[in-house]
């Protein structure tokens, strides 16, 4: 199966939600006159990081954020992985990525499980999910399963390793990634795809005034090779994907080899 995947990045500005959404739809435009299938926006696209006032800026999922993607997902036919956003439910905020099919349904909503709480101090604001999120695209007679992450999570090989052993074949990582590890962004991308013989897709915040963020959103496929990497500039990128690649007869999996005697992670380390 053959897929054109779009990712999408742009400068996301805090206070500035309509035009969040209007540089969001430009891009998703864009991207699908291109022949895109599948379209990633970024983490947190419609508010940014705005934590200050994160009570007000949540919404619950049926509001204006995925109502707009439903209907961005009808109009353009295309299948989406909304980014993500504030959600606001039963009394906690979470950083939630939805998953919208071309008819306008939700197939997916996966919120971060690992908060980054270094100087962002994420986990201030932000409740964790606790689930691992897998969902399913369907072209023609074929199925792929996507496995869904968010930023921060590309740091925990465990993480990635669960989608994989739960059959994700493609990995979805939205991000909201600063310039100065932008090295480490790449290198975790194609590892993560490496590892677990998936494709990786990859879509990162745009900050071309101040350079804060280091866009280089990225769709890797199994052995690491970059299909497609963007700037620092807002666009957008199409690659297509073939998920035949995943059963040649000469690409090996090491997922095959694995002891999962020697998984148990000791505990109290850190």
């Amino acid at each position: 199966m053959k897929i054109k995947i779009g990712i999408c990045q742009f400068d996301i500005q805090e206070g500035k939600h309509d035009r969040n959404l209007a540089k969001a739809e430009e891009l998703l435009t864009a991207a699908a006159k291109e022949g895109g299938e599948i379209l990633m926006l970024p983490e947190m696209w419609p508010s940014g990081f705005d934590f200050a006032n994160i009570n007000s800026i949540a919404e619950a999922l049926d509001g204006e954020t995925v109502s707009f993607l439903k209907e961005q997902a009808i109009k353009l036919n295309v299948h989406l992985i909304g980014g993500s956003f504030a959600e606001a439910d039963g009394g906690k905020v979470y950083n939630t990525c939805p998953v919208i099919d071309s008819h306008g349904e939700m197939k997916a909503r996966y919120r971060k499980v690992h908060l980054f709480s270094h100087y962002l101090n994420e986990h201030l604001y932000l409740s964790p999910g606790d689930e691992w999120v897998l969902s399913q695209y369907r072209k023609d007679e074929d199925t792929i399963i996507l496995g869904h992450m968010i930023c921060y999570d590309l740091r925990f090989p465990e993480f990635a390793r669960n989608l994989a052993l739960r059959g994700a074949r493609l990995l979805c990582a939205p991000a909201g990634w600063p310039q100065r590890r932008v090295r480490e962004l790449e290198i975790l991308c194609q590892a993560r795809a490496i590892e677990n013989r998936s494709f990786l897709i990859c879509a990162n915040y745009t900050d071309t005034a101040n350079g804060e963020y280091c866009g280089n959103s990225l769709i890797i496929d199994p052995f690491g090779n970059i299909l497609a990497k963007l700037g620092n500039s807002e666009d957008f990128a199409i690659a297509e994907i073939d998920t035949s690649l995943l059963d040649q007869e000469n690409t090996f999996n090491s997922l095959a080899d694995r002891r999962p005697i020697m998984d148990e992670i000791a505990k109290g380390m850190f």
